[in-house]
């Protein structure tokens, strides 16, 4: 049993959860909101505005959860940088085998290769034959600014992982198609995330517009990037998409999507990938809010 927490702009969420019989067990489960302003999710940029506030918040929340010691964490998706490199070989120890992409990605990354955090997964080879690895990528200097703020706060982190990536962690029994996609909203952005064979492949960030608008555009950015990824990456065409964090427009966006891309498009059902009485007593709000956390605690890959 472990605990996973995600720190997000408006509030921090925090839980208890396993796997079990192909299902999630979630034990516990509690958030506490968070000052407007103060976290400003950024892969360059200092992310939080009062470090004392943020780490008072999340100690207030493991003492009420009855949380200590290590905790996997899913941060913002504007933290980390998604990409797959290619290469004819990689050195067989993970922590050179980490340097190593490093150093590949250097070009790709807006900060310097040195200041990088790195963790990565393999994909599929690609075509050409090439080894090909997915990435996840940070800068080592905002990492520790979150890493600090878990330290104040009584709380050691085990993990840092991606929102998006920790939701399709919650959700992988539902994804388990050879291509599947994972639209997920978290306020004025949306990520789009592409897995192959279960694993994350690719993503980007889109803008979500202002008051909520029709969905036109984001249907249309999603589709131009559906399309992108096939040509430039080789993906084959999408088997289903799942739509998550939308609110009352997710029905809406997923019919749009239906009918544009004309491939199966469904709202996100996290109830689905619990295990029999799995869910406790007094769980506020509504599942879907949890995935990131419930991803974060079971952490499968």
């Amino acid at each position: 049993m472990a605990w996973g927490l995600e720190i997000a702009a408006d509030r921090v969420r925090l839980c208890r959860a396993k796997l079990r019989r192909g299902g999630i067990r979630l034990e516990r489960a509690t958030e506490s909101p968070v000052p407007a302003g103060l976290l400003r999710a950024s892969v360059k940029d200092a992310n939080v505005s009062d470090h004392v506030t943020l780490a008072k918040t999340v100690r207030e929340l493991a003492r009420r959860a009855g949380c200590r010691g290590w905790v996997r964490v899913a941060l913002p998706d504007p933290v980390f940088i998604l990409r797959t490199i290619a290469t004819d070989e990689l050195p067989p120890d993970r922590g050179a085998a980490r340097r190593f992409l490093c150093w590949q990605a250097r070009d790709l990354l807006p900060f310097s290769a040195e200041q990088a955090r790195l963790d990565f997964v393999r994909a599929e080879a690609g075509p050409d034959g090439r080894l090909r690895f997915a990435c996840l990528i940070a800068n080592g200097r905002v990492v520790a600014e979150y890493e600090r703020i878990l330290q104040d706060a009584d709380l050691l982190p085990a993990t840092l992982d991606a929102r998006s990536v920790a939701l399709a962690q919650a959700a992988s029994g539902l994804l388990a198609f050879p291509s599947a996609g994972l639209l997920t909203g978290d306020g004025a952005r949306a990520t789009l995330l592409v897995l192959h064979e279960g694993r994350p492949r690719l993503w980007r960030i889109l803008a979500v517009e202002n008051g909520g608008g029709d969905g036109v555009r984001l249907i249309r950015e999603v589709a131009d990037s559906l399309g992108y990824f096939q040509e430039a990456e080789g993906l084959p065409p999408l088997q289903h998409l799942f739509i998550h964090g939308m609110g009352a427009r997710a029905s809406e966006i997923a019919a749009g999507l239906t009918r544009w891309l004309e491939l199966t498009v469904s709202v996100l059902d996290l109830g689905a990938t619990l295990a029999s009485g799995a869910r406790p007593r007094g769980l506020a709000g509504e599942l879907t809010r949890w995935g990131a956390a419930l991803g974060a605690a079971i952490r499968p890959w």
